[in-house]
């Protein structure tokens, strides 16, 4: 996955892309349970709370919300 265009701006879609090594491409998941952009430091955000398969991911800033909040299976 990568941002789109390698934009760092809220709301940038995050999408499916073959792996380059690309930064747009480099996350981590945080302590917090945050996955957040290295080029960004920003955080992977389930848009609108969607729950539905197929909800889109997009790009925000951190904020500790639960549409926000990742783990290791």
């Amino acid at each position: 996955m990568d941002l789109a265009w390698a934009n760092t701006a809220n709301g940038t879609a995050i999408q499916v892309a073959k792996c380059s090594g690309n930064r747009a491409q480099l996350f981590y998941l945080s302590a917090q349970g945050d996955l957040v952009s290295a080029l960004a430091d920003k955080c992977v955000d389930v848009t609108d709370n969607g729950t539905a398969n197929g909800t889109k991911l997009q790009l925000w800033t951190c904020s500790g919300t639960p549409n926000q909040k990742w783990h290791k299976g």
